[in-house]
């Protein structure tokens, strides 16, 4: 599964490179340049994935997109296992019987405590007493 979410991330990147290459010598470097911005965007935002916790509730930062789980919806927080068979996520259980990934924190699985067993157990403390 791992192989798969690594040559998924990176297919998109050879193609734009052959792009690139194949591209008129006009447009190339725009070409270039846009994909190296595009790049560096994806980069960021993939090392500024966080959890924040404030008064209104969990807000997860992850690549793609930003999710607010509000203490009221909360129910509690377990720990599943991420894309790949390195890593794993807590995820927010709600009220309505809806799941949310909290994707702004990831760990490595492990047969004792993680890092998403620790946040989970926190975030679990946190909401019951809100």
């Amino acid at each position: 599964m791992a192989v798969l979410s690594v040559l998924g991330l990176q297919m998109p990147a050879v193609l734009a490179l052959s792009v690139v290459q194949f591209a008129p010598e006009v447009i190339a470097p725009w070409l270039a340049g846009a994909w190296a911005v595009l790049w560096a965007l994806f980069t960021w935002r993939t090392a500024v994935a966080r959890l924040e916790v404030s008064p209104e509730g969990v807000r997860s930062h992850g690549t793609w997109r930003t999710r607010l789980v509000a203490w009221d919806d909360l129910v509690w927080v377990s720990v599943y296992p991420a894309m790949s068979i390195l890593f794993e996520l807590p995820v927010a259980h709600l009220c309505d019987g809806s799941q949310v990934p909290l994707t702004g924190a990831y760990g490595f699985r492990s047969d004792v405590e993680s890092r998403a067993d620790r946040i989970a157990q926190r975030l679990n403390t946190l909401a019951d007493q809100a």
